[in-house]
């Protein structure tokens, strides 16, 4: 199946547009293998293979939009799709906001995609990675729990435009993650590590598991402390939610259309000077670059955030078209299903001056946050989570593993109140980076 043709479908289906006189319209034929095995206890609970195949047309008439897809490649059914998405075009409520799709520009291409390893992987060989996992953590302390999920994922792509867009693509990722339990009588350690890849090389399940289980023991003995305001040390795998939400909210149609709190903050500043965030879909072997987005637009780099000021939204055509802008090269399409969205790719936040043991050294009390998901409502920005772990912050130490613990306030506050960025930090899939960021003060509630 790795050789199947996918061009040959997707230009039947534009030939049969180009007579239905329409005014834009694109095809995308997508075909996917997945493998995913799932550990449970100390075994595999289950291991699974899928195959997705299918074709996806979008039809723009006066504006109005129509979307059918079909989930086989058959002459027949290419048929009766293109026919479905030129009716419903047709009698679509016109949207005045579309300018059009956009035209074919050349990209260098974006190199170490594809990984062979990956394509060729069996059920057979992807179970030996959970089971390296499990083993990995069983040597650092026995009789845990387990839980956790490796997947291996081949897709590709192809797509054609009525503008002349004519581009195919491939890509392979891998994922892994375990989640070890232990107990000590009543008391619970738990935490969990993953990594995500273009090559299957780049996955470590002995790293994984023995940084989980390291990481789980460390949560013995936690504790609950006093509510307060107090500086927040967040560690890059907790940083990482507050950029990309904040990327997130700043993409596509809804920030354009005054949907998210980050609607009106074009040109304001709403960080320290010291904050810069590019996002580059260009990064060679990155599991977020591509050598085109969703549309066929060339993916670039974009200055999003310099000296703490927002530069620009993260746009598709369609959102770029509102402003009367170039699309950023931004947009997702979710597989051949006709819904195309706008987002970010590899999120670098810029390093800082000082390292992180010299920001615990400097905090005199405070939250190590190793993991908390800042995930705001995209319309107010308000952040209510709990601190899933962390450590209490005294003199410049960690004391001990804390508990029970929520974060509150509004994710520009947050940003605003960022004081101290390290000057190291964590790769995540080969091209985010994210450092490790003090938070001058938020509002903790605990006893």
């Amino acid at each position: 199946m790795e050789s199947l043709d996918l061009s040959a479908p997707a230009e039947k289906a534009i030939q049969l547009l180009r007579g239905l006189n329409l005014d834009f319209y694109d095809v995308v034929a997508v075909y996917s293998k997945t493998i995913r095995i799932n550990i449970f206890g100390r075994s595999i609970k289950e291991a699974i293979s899928k195959v997705n195949v299918g074709l996806g047309v979008r039809v723009f008439k006066n504006k109005g939009l129509g979307v059918a897809y079909s989930q086989s490649l058959d002459e027949r059914d290419i048929e009766e799709t293109v026919k479905k998405a030129a009716k419903y075009a047709r009698v679509a409520q016109p949207d005045p906001y579309f300018k059009g799709l956009p035209g074919p520009v050349k990209a260098q291409e974006v190199s170490g995609l594809c990984d062979k390893e990956i394509i060729n992987l069996t059920l057979e060989d992807a179970s030996k990675i959970p089971r390296d996992m499990v083993d990995a953590c069983e040597s650092v302390r026995r009789g845990g729990m387990y839980y956790g999920e490796f997947s291996a994922n081949y897709s590709k792509f192809c797509l054609l435009v009525s503008t002349g867009i004519d581009i195919e693509s491939e890509k392979t990722v891998a994922s892994a993650y375990i989640q070890p339990v232990y107990r000590n009588g009543d008391d619970v350690g738990s935490s969990y590590e993953f990594d995500y890849s273009v090559c299957l090389s780049n996955i470590d399940p002995y790293w994984i598991g023995r940084k989980a289980a390291e990481k789980a023991i460390e949560q013995f003995g936690s504790r609950k402390i006093k509510s307060g305001v107090l500086p927040l040390i967040l560690l890059p795998e907790a940083s990482s939610t507050l950029f990309r939400n904040m990327l997130s909210a700043l993409s596509g149609e809804r920030a354009v259309k005054g949907r998210t709190f980050a609607s009106n903050l074009l040109g304001k500043q709403i960080a320290p000077e010291n904050l810069k965030i590019i996002d580059d879909g260009t990064i060679p072997g990155a599991v977020a670059s591509s050598t085109y987005d969703g549309e066929g637009v060339p993916k670039r780099l974009v200055k999003v955030i310099e000296n703490g000021t927002v530069l620009t939204f993260l746009h598709n055509s369609y959102s770029a078209g509102i402003m009367n802008i170039e699309s950023t090269g931004h947009a997702i399409r979710n597989g051949y299903r006709g819904n195309i969205d706008a987002g970010p790719s590899n999120i670098r936040v810029k390093p800082g001056d000082c390292t992180l043991d010299e920001i615990i050294k400097e905090t005199k009390k405070g939250i190590l946050v190793a993991n908390a998901s800042f995930t705001p409502n995209i319309v107010s920005g308000e952040i209510s989570t709990t601190i899933d772990e962390g450590f209490l912050i005294e003199n410049g130490e960690k004391v001990f593993p804390v508990k029970n613990l929520m974060i509150g306030g509004h994710i520009l506050e947050f940003l605003k109140n960022i004081d101290l960025i390290s000057k190291e930090g964590r790769v995540f899939g080969g091209g985010h980076f994210f450092p490790a960021i003090r938070v001058r003060e938020a509002k903790i509630s605990g006893e």
